[in-house]
């Protein structure tokens, strides 16, 4: 399908959101997921869970045929509430949610209708609910992991791998 040039913008926006997702995975392992701030906040792993499991849980109340070609990265009775088994199995979830997304709306979009019950002034507007969502989250992570202890070079690499990708 060609992309309508009002959408263009708004993809654009959410594959950069994806790659901002990308450098963050790319900076955590397994061990990180379990740290929280102590005091009944969210723990780093929580919040990536509650991320990709956004992309799903909209999609089965807008778009339910989309919602089933993400596999279910969540696990409701692990402490980090992942069921991946490693960084790479959560960033191809994150993946194959992202690719859902952008399918929906384009679907919605070439069939002429909007979604459902939400998001119905335009379907694309769920892209823009995501970034902010992750954008919400990741800016968790952050603070959890300079509480964690990370290092001010490991913070700074972490910046200077993520900002760029909304300057070019």
């Amino acid at each position: 399908m060609t992309v309508p040039p009002e959408l263009e913008l708004i993809l654009e926006g959410f594959e950069r959101n994806a790659r901002v997702t990308r450098a963050l995975l790319a900076t955590l392992d397994m061990d990180v997921l379990g740290y929280d701030d102590g005091v009944g906040g969210f723990s780093v792993g929580q919040h990536l869970a509650d991320i990709v499991s956004f992309r799903r849980d909209w999609l089965s109340r807008v778009s339910p045929q989309h919602a089933e070609a993400i596999p279910d990265a969540t696990a409701t009775d692990s402490p980090t509430w992942l069921g991946v088994a490693s960084i790479a199995e959560l960033q191809a979830a994150f993946d194959a949610g992202d690719a859902a997304m952008r399918d929906a709306v384009l679907d919605a979009v070439s069939d002429g209708r909007q979604f459902q019950g939400a998001y119905e002034s335009h379907p694309a507007h769920i892209l823009v609910h995501c970034i902010v969502h992750d954008s919400h989250h990741r800016g968790q992570i952050a603070a959890l992991l300079r509480q964690s202890g990370r290092s001010a070079e490991e913070r700074e690499a972490l910046e200077d791998a993520s900002w760029p990708i909304w300057r070019r």
